[in-house]
């Protein structure tokens, strides 16, 4: 007789930086941080470190924009901009 331990399909539940909602990963795009201290896009989930994730509102993005001192305690090293690949998908909100 084996025992076997079934294996649960977890969601990962992120909170949004903009208005502080619990929301499952898949709800949420990824942003992490560079070396020079530029926020950048990672949707691919491609980039190594710490991450942070914003709801895809505006409202949310606004306030995930203006929100530096935020970004810069959420990833644990100075957030001095964003790069321009964030510029060019948000346009000048930032």
């Amino acid at each position: 007789m084996t025992i076997g331990f079934a294996k649960k399909n977890k969601v990962s539940i992120r909170t949004c930086l903009g208005c502080r909602q619990r929301k499952t990963q898949l709800e949420l795009w990824r942003f992490a941080v560079d070396n020079s201290g530029q926020v950048m896009k990672d949707f691919c989930g491609k980039h190594d470190g710490r991450h942070v994730y914003c709801c895809q509102a505006d409202s949310c993005l606004q306030k995930f924009f203006k929100n530096k001192k935020g970004l810069s305690r959420a990833f644990r090293q100075q957030v001095l901009g964003f790069n321009e690949g964030l510029q060019d998908l948000f346009g000048s909100e930032q």
